[in-house]
């Protein structure tokens, strides 16, 4: 009996990056600081840094401050979305020389070149993708890990329009034998038991980790993702903190008409004044109405990993059937030959 693949899919990312368990933070502008990234991977997942907007002495400094934090394996993600390509390019030097585990990109089509570098300097490269086109681009520059970015995801999303339960399937027909991770509305085990048993490598999970003790987020934004349900998201086109306009993105909106600041997406920090996380439209995806509490990064990633115990479960339970099925497909043929032998004897 073979139960090897009962978890090749996950093993696969997992020794690829160095983590115990293939729950990737995503990596959120300013909210996925030092802090919830060492929780994360002390853990046993891959934590993300945000490096949207961060100049390259202050991503420099983050990722010096994670790595008192942790011994293990993290990331960095950046996005061209920020101070022009010369900007990307200081941002990407220094990632070069701090080399973090893993790189990974969004919005980032237009430098190709980037993927190749980072893998020659030994990183591991993941690219997020909302559509199938997107996914080919990125496998055909070298991505090691590409994430499927279901519509259903908070914060900025690609063009693509595309739930994660018809973009899973497509990206992994694509994907030429590469991990795939699912992202979008995750936020507990069953969850990832339903997008591991589809095929997924992993999960890549965004606003369940903002309602966490360790990340950057204002605590009336973590509040709010706590008070929402599943009705109180909203997909926009419209403006949003620091991007440009018509850039696809989901909030749980700010009903206040007199509140001109309602129109805006963006993530309020703990920095931030109160008025910040009053007025904004909050980034965050569908999951909001599975997140009843606020709790430490570390029991978030246990809860998560739950749902790969259980589906893990279920592949040994089917392998075990499979092989008693191939036992008895056996014996009955050994004594349809029997039979035979006898009757042409």
């Amino acid at each position: 009996m073979n139960t090897t693949r009962a978890v090749s899919s996950d093993d696969a990312v997992t020794a690829l990056c160095g983590i115990r368990y293939p729950i990737f933070l995503a990596g959120m502008a300013a909210i996925s600081g030092p802090q919830l990234v060492a929780a994360v991977a002390n853990a046993g997942g891959m934590g993300t840094l945000g490096g949207l907007r961060l100049p390259p002495l202050a991503l420099r400094k983050w990722m010096r401050e994670t790595k008192t934090l942790t011994d293990r394996p993290f990331g960095v993600n950046l996005v061209p979305s920020f101070g022009g390509p010369d900007v990307f390019e200081a941002q990407f030097q220094v990632v070069l020389q701090e080399k973090p585990r893993m790189l990974s990109l969004f919005y980032a089509e237009d430098y190709p070149d980037m993927i190749a570098r980072a893998k020659d300097a030994g990183m591991v490269v993941m690219v997020q993708v909302g559509t199938v086109e997107l996914a080919r681009k990125a496998i055909a520059a070298g991505a090691d890990i590409i994430t499927a970015q279901g519509s259903e995801s908070g914060g900025h999303l690609n063009c693509g329009t595309i739930g994660l339960l018809s973009l899973l399937p497509a990206l992994l027909d694509v994907a030429q034998g590469r991990p795939v991770l699912a992202a979008g509305g995750i936020t507990n085990r069953d969850d990832v038991r339903t997008v591991m048993k589809m095929g997924a490598a992993g999960v890549l999970v965004g606003t369940a980790f903002i309602a966490c003790e360790e990340s950057n987020a204002h605590p009336l934004y973590k509040q709010k993702i706590v008070d929402a349900t599943v009705d109180d998201t909203e997909y926009r086109t419209g403006y949003s903190f620091g991007w440009k306009y018509g850039t696809p993105h989901r909030v749980i909106p700010n009903r206040d008409k007199w509140n001109l600041l309602r129109f805006m997406g963006g993530g309020a920090r703990a920095i931030d004044k109160p008025r910040m996380a009053q007025k904004l439209s909050l980034y965050a995806g569908q999951g909001v109405g599975k997140i009843d509490c606020v709790m430490p990064a570390a029991q978030r990633v246990s809860e998560l990993a739950e749902g790969l115990a259980e589906r893990l479960a279920e592949r040994l339970a089917e392998s075990l059937a499979d092989a008693s099925r191939d036992r008895e497909t056996a014996r009955d043929s050994f004594g349809r030959v029997e039979g035979l032998q006898l009757r042409y004897a």
